[in-house]
C-alpha cells in the first residue's frame, strides 16, 4: 500500500522539461508541495535532475528543480528539489485551493521550505 506524506491534487498544465540541454514537454498529471507527475512520451533515468516549467498562464509559470523518483510507461514522477520563492507560492496556491484543509496544508508548507532558496 503506497502512503503519501503530502496532499496530492489533479492540476492539468503543460509542462516545458530541460534535460541535458534537451527540451521537451508534457503535461502534469497530478502536484504535491514535495512532487509531480508528468505524462509524457520521453523516457528519462531514475534520479536524473531535470529543470521544470509549468505554464500557469501567459504571465505566470513555475520553476522548479526536480529528481526523476519513478518511471512508467506513460510518465515520469519527481521530486522537488528547489523552487524560489514565487514558484512556491504559486504551487501552495495550486494544491490550497484544491484542498479543504487549510491546516494540513499549512504544516504540509513547514516540511517543504528548505527547497525555497
Amino acid at each position: 500500500m503506497e502512503k503519501r506524506f503530502f496532499t496530492r491534487v489533479k492540476f492539468v498544465e503543460n509542462v516545458s522539461i530541460n534535460h541535458d540541454n534537451q527540451l521537451f514537454f508534457g503535461d502534469i498529471q497530478n502536484i504535491c508541495l514535495q512532487g509531480l507527475f508528468i505524462k509524457t512520451k520521453h523516457s528519462v533515468p531514475l534520479q536524473t535532475s531535470l529543470q521544470i516549467t509549468v505554464f500557469c498562464s501567459p504571465d505566470s509559470s513555475i520553476h522548479l528543480n526536480a529528481n526523476v523518483v519513478r518511471c512508467e510507461a506513460s510518465g515520469i514522477g519527481l521530486q522537488i528539489r528547489k523552487m524560489d520563492v514565487n514558484s512556491f507560492v504559486q504551487l501552495r496556491n495550486v494544491v490550497a485551493t484544491q484542498c479543504n484543509d487549510h491546516g494540513r496544508i499549512m504544516r504540509e508548507t513547514y516540511k517543504v521550505t528548505n527547497c525555497i532558496h
